[in-house]
């Protein structure tokens, strides 16, 4: 054997090191793809709807993790669930659960990872860009709803009233 302990040691400190770099900028990463995807929620919906990365607040040294939100301003509905995302201990790959209830049901798997901030990146233009998300689905449901009101109350004035 060629290697030492003490070489041994300082390949473990120096991997150490690396995956405690890492671990913040994934959570930063995270945060600064939710927050662009807001503000283009926040623009589309003239500030009808937010999108929130909320912290999920968990016992012990347990990894970062979130739940993404939609709801509607002025609502009392509750806010809509877009999924759970985990930093793991070394930062990427983050993991991604479709919904609170799918992690709350199977924490050890989930349904993607992200290995680095371009994969993270893709996750969300693929929520922002595809008719068939459930982020783009609620926002259109949430911009079709003040036409109905608007309907509505149009439809329920007496006739020669304006």
């Amino acid at each position: 054997m060629t290697t030492t302990p003490a070489e041994f040691e300082s390949l473990l400190r120096e991997a150490v090191s690396k995956a405690k770099a890492a671990a913040p900028p994934a959570v930063d990463d995270l945060v600064l793809c939710a927050s662009r995807a807001a503000e283009a929620v926040a623009g589309v919906t003239r500030g009808a709807a937010v999108l929130e990365l909320v912290p999920v607040e968990q016992g012990g040294g347990t990894n970062p993790t979130y739940q993404l939100q939609l709801r509607k301003i002025d609502s009392e509905a509750p806010p809509s669930d877009l999924g759970i995302y985990r930093v793991t201990e070394t930062g990427y790959p983050v993991q991604r659960w479709y919904s609170r209830a799918k992690w709350e049901g199977n924490p050890e798997k989930p349904d993607g990872q992200y290995a680095n901030v371009n994969d993270l990146e893709g996750n969300f233009k693929w929520m922002l860009s595809e008719p068939e998300s459930r982020l783009v689905v609620l926002v259109n449901f949430f911009q079709q709803q003040p036409a109905a009101d608007k309907k509505t109350t149009t439809e329920m004035k007496p006739k020669g009233r304006k």
